[in-house]
């Protein structure tokens, strides 16, 4: 029997939510607590071993579920797959493939893991492409990609686009294209007027 691979995921639950003026992990989407939803996508989609990445100064939203913690402050986004990237590495056995999943995406479901993890392969990645660029808060990174991770963070290049199209050219994430059909389904919450929508 050949083995499987081996996948973890991570829920980025670190943001400061300053338009949304609440943590936005302790929303409600139908009834249900934003960081549960999304680690109950990321199970559903077949991974098991789920951790949630935070700011140092956060609290943890559960005693049970391994926190990680940014390490590079000011670094936005990037430093939360950072943490969750060197994470896995740091474990007993890395995973060929790290979910990251967003916190505040509560369009996306098990599906679209499932759908990104047809284009991986060992030592790639897949990642979504839609009119406005990539989306780089759902996607499946390779455990490589912290090399590149770091590079950006030293040369304080925290943009999560340029992050992308550099694993893109280095042959590290495959490009999926989303229809435009489609798009609602990255959808995230910034705003109290976007939970509305």
């Amino acid at each position: 029997m050949i083995p499987q691979p081996l996948w973890r995921g991570a829920i980025l639950a670190g943001g400061e939510s300053r338009r949304m003026g609440t943590d936005k992990a302790l929303l409600e989407f139908e009834g249900v607590l934003l960081w549960k939803r999304q680690r109950q996508v990321l199970h559903d989609s077949g991974i098991e071993d789920v951790i949630i990445v935070r700011r140092p100064d956060q609290p943890a939203l559960d005693s049970e579920i391994p926190h990680v913690r940014d390490q590079v402050p000011g670094a936005g986004p990037l430093a939360g797959l950072h943490a969750a990237l060197a994470y896995n590495l740091a474990c007993p056995e890395p995973a060929e493939g790290l979910a990251v999943l967003a916190v505040d995406m509560p369009a996306i479901d098990p599906g679209w893991f499932e759908w990104l993890r047809q284009a991986c392969r060992p030592g790639v990645g897949a990642v979504a492409k839609h009119t406005d660029g990539f989306e780089p808060l759902a996607d499946i990174y390779p455990g490589s990609a912290l090399v590149t991770v770091e590079q950006r963070l030293r040369k304080r290049e925290f943009s999560l686009q340029g992050l992308i199209l550099a694993l893109v050219e280095a042959k590290q994430l495959t490009v999926l294209t989303l229809p435009e059909t489609e798009r609602q389904r990255v959808a995230n919450w910034n705003s109290p007027s976007d939970r509305a929508s």
